[in-house]
């Protein structure tokens, strides 16, 4: 089977432990997985895509929603697990969760930005405008920002919307909102969570607290985020591979939506900005920083 990882970050490493591990007893009978890495690199995906295509590859696993938009597109014929779509149904991936319809099938992370944004009221009483970052045309992204953006509506808190093209981008898109929001919410996409460091600097310096973006963007510096252990997800991602490997049918093979953990909260950066946690937000981290 081939995997593309899609990008570098700590919660793929995660992902791709917990896949190796819920493959372990297949790869001891000779299962082969061939990982690659294309550092969210467009040309790079293309070529990688034509070689798994042409290579030997019984089953495609591409991280993310971009990677595995890409690899359907490339082939109907392959059969495709995603890992960690957050939105496989916006991003067309799949004609429903039930029932998949095509040769793509696999385990979604949704992860709903409205916790997260609730959360940051309670963090900061009167917030008055938000920073959204994010892909722009990343259907993931899109999908977690339109989510963001309805919520925060409802709410009556302004935003300001910085998009990038790619991970470079996410330092100017962060220096283009300071002084201009109270607060950075990362709705979510794989190429922004890759480059969240960037993104942190600048909020760092400014002293802007950043919200969402799940653990790999808390771990860098970021205050809360709704969250999964990736290690599950990447198990629950062998669990699929291994029943297609066996002969069910993609088409049919529902998409698995594991239970979020909780929050991950970074306690050490929310005392650095002098912001207060709530009893109830403790109560409710899967882990803290």
């Amino acid at each position: 089977m081939c995997v593309d990882q899609y990008a570098t970050a700590t919660v793929i490493d995660d992902l791709l432990s917990g896949l190796k591990d819920g493959l372990k007893e297949a790869m001891d009978d000779g299962l082969r997985l061939d990982v690659q890495n294309p550092n969210a690199d467009a040309a790079t995906e293309q070529t990688l895509a034509q070689k798994f295509i042409s290579g030997d590859c019984d089953v495609i696993v591409p991280v993310g929603t971009s990677a595995a938009q890409l690899m359907a597109t490339a082939t109907r014929d392959i059969p495709i697990v995603f890992a960690a779509s957050s939105t496989p149904v916006e991003a067309k991936l799949v004609a429903s969760l039930e029932k998949p319809g095509g040769n793509v099938t696999g385990v979604a992370d949704v992860i709903d930005p409205v916790p997260d944004i609730d959360a940051m009221t309670k963090l900061v009483p009167g917030l008055d405008k938000v920073g959204l970052i994010w892909k722009l045309g990343d259907p993931a992204g899109d999908a977690q920002a339109d989510k963001a953006r309805a919520h925060l509506d409802e709410l009556g808190i302004e935003y300001v919307e910085a998009t990038i093209s790619n991970g470079s981008d996410i330092t100017q898109a962060a220096q283009s909102l300071v002084g201009k929001v109270d607060a950075i919410e990362i709705p979510g996409d794989t190429t922004t969570i890759s480059a969240v460091e960037g993104l942190m600097k600048v909020a760092d310096d400014a002293k802007l607290p950043v919200y969402g973006g799940t653990s790999e963007a808390v771990a860098a510096g970021a205050v809360i985020s709704s969250s999964y252990d990736y290690t599950v997800v990447g198990q629950e991602v062998a669990k699929v591979v291994l029943a297609i490997l066996d002969g069910a049918d993609p088409a049919t093979t529902a998409v698995v939506v594991p239970e979020t953990g909780g929050f991950d909260l970074n306690l050490t950066k929310l005392e650095e900005l002098g912001i207060e946690v709530p009893a109830e937000l403790r109560d409710a981290a899967l882990t803290t920083q």
